[in-house]
């Protein structure tokens, strides 16, 4: 097996990306940490309800309880706060996996876990979820973001495992990474906005458990031998009538 997918570059690859919106999330420390928290805090709770476009600074403002002038202390623009926000849960997001992961010892159970935490995740989270899955993740502007690298990092854990899995013999080679993960990726994020606009299904874990099974189904499919495709000839169709 070839070193870069064995378990140590796995747990030096989650590391080095839990680590770095870690530090993107812990900007200040001490009072003026806990002012922008409050911030971000009442920016979550304006702008799930009002949406971002619809809002202002001046009601993050009040909802938060501070002067305008304080927001721009901390933040240059509307954009600025909207994109912090999903930032710091993304950082909770990881370390959170990081730990769930810990005694996981292959690709297959590592890629469930991860996709199936996400979607607990928006549950226990619903505004946040609601801001970035509806709100963010739509927009045009954040392909110019901070915020795009967190999604791209996303994204690079769900390739890596597919990868690795390839390389361990879990599932077989062939298929092409950056489709599946889109295939895996979007499975969970349709089901998240599903219940987020309906509150359907009731049970979020229970339903994205039984959607995550079926779509792993993808990387356990045998590879067709191309080949021996080519080489049959096509079968004619039994004239009638």
């Amino acid at each position: 097996m070839s070193k870069t997918h064995g378990d140590d570059d796995w747990n030096e690859f989650l590391a080095t990306i839990t680590k770095r919106w870690q530090r993107h999330s812990e900007r200040k420390q001490d009072r003026s940490k806990r002012r922008e928290k409050e911030i971000m805090e009442a920016a979550l709770r304006v702008f799930s309800r009002d949406g971002i476009s619809r809002s202002r600074i001046g009601d993050v403002a009040s909802e938060a309880g501070v002067p305008t002038s304080t927001i721009y202390e901390y933040f240059s623009s509307k954009e600025e706060l909207a994109y912090a926000v999903p930032i710091a849960h993304l950082s909770k997001f990881y370390t959170e996996y990081s730990e769930a992961v810990k005694n996981k010892t292959t690709a297959h159970e590592r890629l469930s876990v991860y996709l199936w935490l996400a979607t607990d995740f928006a549950r226990r989270n619903p505004e946040w979820a609601r801001t970035l899955y509806l709100e963010i993740w739509p927009s045009v502007l954040v392909t110019e973001s901070v915020l795009r690298h967190a999604f791209d990092d996303y994204v690079r854990i769900i390739l890596f495992l597919i990868r690795q899995g390839e390389a361990r013999g879990e599932w077989s080679v062939g298929q092409d990474p950056y489709e599946t993960a889109a295939i895996l990726n979007g499975s969970v994020n349709q089901i998240i906005i599903t219940w987020l606009l309906f509150r359907k299904p009731r049970n979020l874990p229970k339903a994205a458990s039984a959607i995550i099974a079926r779509a792993m189904t993808l990387l356990e499919s045998i590879e067709v031998d191309k080949k021996k495709l080519a080489s049959d000839p096509p079968r004619r169709r039994r004239k009638t009538g």
